[in-house]
């Protein structure tokens, strides 16, 4: 509230400054107030069109409106004026891979990784694609490189655990599973998991609590 008073002070005396309108989008979309998010975004772009950043917290704003086509377009405006963005190769990524274009997605993560080889999620991120077009080696190796870089991450952890469910090594798979909750108890999705691997590995009673956690926390959870 304090920024969104600066600016609205810088724009009464320069209404059309454009990192003023750019950040009171910004502020307006973390507010959840997309449409005034947009309009003041759309304004700063067209006082400068070359504005990078503008055209990627657009195209988050329009991907938060499920109008993928849209991101995608302003992703790769970014792009076209900043072309070594990582954060905006990242987004498209994740546009490419919501919109089923899977070899683009990750030919993206790939690129952000080239340019910030620490960017934790685009490795994992990549893992997640690589294990949908049925890599699971290479997802492992994606999921356990964002674990090297943020040993914190239970979505990375909760991943590799479905990466080594899927390849059969299941011991392996219970104890990335219980990385992800030591991290994140209220993970769901990992207890259900977890539970459905216990019960493979012959762990019935541990199974059994796993699932029941999973239940009270998303009652609705498929799978369980």
């Amino acid at each position: 509230s304090e920024a969104k008073g600066i600016y609205r002070k810088i724009l009464r005396d320069a209404p059309n400054h454009p990192i003023a309108l750019h950040l009171m989008g910004v502020i307006a979309y973390q507010n959840r107030e997309n449409d005034v998010a947009l309009d003041f975004i759309k304004k700063a772009l067209i006082i400068k069109p070359d504005y990078a950043e503008a055209h990627n917290n657009l195209g988050v704003i329009f991907k938060e409106l499920k109008e993928i086509d849209e991101a995608i377009t302003s992703y790769k405006r970014a792009l076209e004026h900043k072309p070594d963005y990582a954060e905006a190769l990242y987004n498209l990524g994740n546009a490419l891979n919501e919109c089923g274009e899977l070899e683009e997605a990750i030919a993206s993560y790939r690129e952000t990784i080239t340019i910030k080889p620490d960017y934790a999620e685009a490795h994992s991120n990549l893992g997640n694609v690589l294990k949908k077009i049925g890599k699971p080696n290479e997802a492992e190796f994606s999921y356990r490189k964002a674990l090297a870089i943020r040993p914190d991450y239970a979505e990375a952890h909760s991943n590799l655990g479905a990466v080594l469910r899927e390849l059969g090594r299941l011991n392996d798979a219970e104890e990335s599973y219980k990385k992800a909750l030591s991290i994140k108890p209220d993970f769901a999705e990992t207890h259900s998991n977890l539970g459905h691997v216990l019960h493979a590995l012959g762990k019935f009673n541990e199974a059994a609590d796993s699932l029941r956690k999973a239940v009270g926390i998303e009652p609705d959870l498929p799978g369980v």
